[in-house]
């Protein structure tokens, strides 16, 4: 029986410049890099979940299959901060009619996050 999610793994090509985003763009805890991984936290507590980049050659962002999708408190707030750092910003924050705002940016190997502010809790 799976108890919870234990990583999330991204592979991208350049390490140092994935690990500048992630920590100084997204904010993610870095907590240990070595021999071409890098380890984040997400979340604290029970909540916390662990992110890791791994270098690869040629990394395979896609359109479709798994997305990688995170709460933030405030979306609108995010695009405008990210913005100034030259993100990708690949959709505008738009209401949906079940109940969030989410915008959708690019990490620096291509793929797609979510973020999403909830809008009825």
């Amino acid at each position: 029986m799976i108890e919870q999610v234990n990583m999330i793994v991204i592979h991208v090509k350049e390490l140092e410049r994935s690990i500048r985003f992630y920590r100084d763009v997204l904010r993610f805890t870095l907590d240990v890099e070595e021999e071409g991984m890098a380890y984040f936290s997400i979340g604290s507590e029970s909540k916390k979940v662990s992110l890791m980049l791994h270098l690869t050659d040629e990394p395979e962002p896609a359109d479709h299959g798994i997305s990688l999708d995170f709460k933030v408190n405030d979306v609108e707030a995010m695009i405008r901060a990210i913005k100034e750092m030259g993100v990708v910003i690949v959709q505008e924050p738009i209401e949906r009619e079940w109940g969030v705002k989410e915008a959708v940016i690019a990490d620096p190997d291509g793929y797609k996050l979510w973020v999403v502010e909830p809008m009825n809790e």
